[in-house]
């Protein structure tokens, strides 16, 4: 009984080693948002935290989960390891590696619940590859994969099922991190 004992005591340090060791290969999240919806983490409660593959991953809520697991691999493209957002190179004429950019003003969106509701339902369609909410501009910003198009009446369609107001759509010359980078500053 007591080589069975010391038998049990040695399996569970071995296994509490083994997942201690392992946990030193996971890479830390670097981000200080949700890779799916973009809201700040801690701003919908606790961060849901958990590893996928090698990555740390952290979302604002339990909702973002099944987003992710719908695509991981969309998600992750969004984290470069060094800590940083990937940025992508932009030109002159609105359109980064990923495409056109289009910004949509929308009346009603008034919290965060909203942006995150907007941000998701526009995040799963095909040719979109990024989306920004600023509610205090009433903005949505979009940027569209390259060679893809949204039409305005598929993007009213979308903010109306959701319960808001399309009230213009515009395709700015801006690159979409430097529009992005403009609300932020101006909604301070």
């Amino acid at each position: 009984m007591k080589k069975l004992l010391n038998l049990c005591v040695c399996l569970i340090g071995l296994t509490a080693f083994a997942n201690a060791s392992s946990s030193s290969n996971v890479k830390p999240y670097p981000l200080d948002r949700c890779i799916v919806s973009d809201e700040k983490l801690g701003s919908m409660g606790e961060p849901v935290v958990f590893v996928y593959k090698d990555q740390e991953i952290k979302l604002c809520c339990k909702a973002c989960r099944k987003d992710f697991d719908a695509d991981p691999q969309k998600f992750l493209e969004k984290i470069n390891y060094n800590g940083k957002e990937s940025k992508k190179s932009t030109s002159s004429e609105g359109q980064s590696s990923g495409g056109t950019v289009v910004r949509l003003t929308v009346d009603g969106l008034v919290c965060n619940f909203c942006a995150s509701n907007i941000t998701k339902t526009f995040s799963k369609l095909p040719e979109v590859s990024a989306v920004y909410v600023n509610l205090a501009a009433k903005t949505v910003l979009l940027e569209l994969k390259a060679g893809q198009k949204l039409p305005e009446d598929k993007a009213k369609e979308i903010v109306t099922e959701a319960g808001f107001n399309l009230r213009d759509v515009s395709y700015p010359k801006e690159s979409f991190d430097s529009i992005k980078e403009n609300l932020k500053k101006n909604s301070k």
